[in-house]
């Protein structure tokens, strides 16, 4: 059985577990980002409050595949493409962060996120030359400081 099955089946026997019904859809056309969606009618629950459920369902799913496979396959779980939106948005917010901070020589502190969403914004504002960013507290109230690049840390 190939990866994609593996998670795929997986995945499905999961849900069934869990009493939810979805379809799995596995996109592994990039072998080292392999991105698995779950189109359902359920997605407020699978996601919870902002995607806490949705990671937490991540874990064990890596964990199941990982024993099924017997070897570590990585994949991002995606329901309902909200990973997908959720990036968009994270984006567009660290072009407009950058912007302010910009216009308005300011440092700009952002709410707490998750390492993954953090992650995110850092790669984003990473190509802008005229920003820095930083993660600064401890999870799970850590956030990020977007500061002019000519301004120095306090």
């Amino acid at each position: 059985m190939n990866k994609t099955d593996i998670i795929k089946e997986t995945i499905t026997e999961l849900l069934k577990t869990m009493n939810f019904e979805g379809e799995v859809a596995v996109d592994d056309s990039d072998e080292n980002n392999i991105l698995v969606n779950v189109q359902t009618n359920q997605a407020g629950f699978l996601i919870g409050q902002a995607g806490t459920s949705l990671d937490a369902l991540q874990y064990i799913a890596r964990v199941m595949v990982n024993k099924k496979g017997n070897q570590s396959i990585q994949f991002l779980l995606d329901v309902n493409d909200y990973r997908k939106h959720r990036i968009k948005l994270l984006k567009e917010l660290a072009r407009n962060i950058a912007k302010q901070t910009l216009s308005e020589k300011a440092t700009i502190t952002l709410q707490p996120m998750s390492a993954y969403e953090r992650r995110v914004i850092h790669l984003v504002l990473s190509d802008n030359p005229e920003v820095n960013t930083e993660s600064i507290g401890q999870d799970p109230e850590r956030k990020i400081v977007v500061r002019p690049a000519n301004q120095k840390n306090p």
